[in-house]
């Protein structure tokens, strides 16, 4: 509250995307990588059969993204209780993730936050899974806005759209206050130009070349901060996330 106009002060905001911007890599890739894959050939089996036949819908236009990623979440889970699969879930997050979070994002969330900025995350990846992530390794105060998951026949998929693109702006929008400012945004990938655009700041984390041109042309030279981070877990240079 502004005690001189007796107004309450308005919010500002930085939001982050999760994969290729906090953390090195895609998590839903790493999560399928070890709960299906990796874990056992019924469970890979399923995949590919399930995408045999989403293929030929995604082909007409009957299916997308969000089908082929519930598919992948199902046969990673079906036949375990919800308490089963978050619980091999939320152990993927810990030994295989958590170490991709970069060693530079801790002191820019402290920079922001002593700006008087309020953090938020917002992601493709489920809500989940970037709960068990962000709590972990942000001990902040925070929004975490992420697609939502639901229970379906004996396993877990997505429930609703996917939180890319256009509907991270639409699920913002319905949180966050309309007279906040969008200070700033961080992203790795095109796909969240909405954010970028929607925001008076922006970082782009580790870009490839192909979404590097992307954002020149589209916020113009200049209009952007490019910054290379590098996970704490590795010494090496992070591969770019394709999300």
């Amino acid at each position: 509250m502004n005690i001189l106009s007796g107004t309450p002060e308005i919010q500002q905001f930085a939001f982050f995307d999760v994969d290729g911007t906090v953390i090195a890599e895609d998590s839903f890739r790493i999560l399928m990588r070890e709960l299906v894959f990796k874990r056992s050939f019924l469970r890979a089996s399923t995949a590919v059969l399930l995408f045999a036949f989403l293929i030929p819908a995604f082909v007409l236009r009957l299916a997308s993204k969000t089908q082929f990623k519930s598919a992948l979440l199902w046969s990673a889970t079906f036949g375990l209780s919800a308490r089963e699969a978050l619980t091999r879930i939320r152990g993927v997050v810990r030994e295989h993730i958590a170490p991709l979070w970069f060693r530079e994002v801790d002191a820019e969330l402290s920079s922001l936050r002593g700006q008087g900025l309020k953090i938020c995350y917002v992601s493709a990846s489920g809500e989940f899974w970037l709960r068990t992530l962000l709590h972990a390794q942000d001990s902040g105060p925070k929004l975490i806005i992420g697609s939502k998951l639901m229970r379906f026949c004996g396993g877990i998929t997505l429930r609703g759209k996917n939180c890319l693109g256009e509907e991270k702006i639409r699920r913002l929008s319905r949180i966050i206050p309309r007279n906040a400012v969008w200070h700033a945004a961080y992203s790795d990938h095109r796909a969240d130009l909405p954010l970028l655009l929607a925001s008076r700041n922006r970082t782009v984390v580790n870009p490839t070349s192909k979404n590097l041109r992307t954002f020149s042309k589209i916020l113009g030279e200049g209009r952007f901060t490019v910054v290379q981070w590098t996970p704490v877990g590795r010494s090496d240079s992070p591969a770019p996330s394709a999300d």
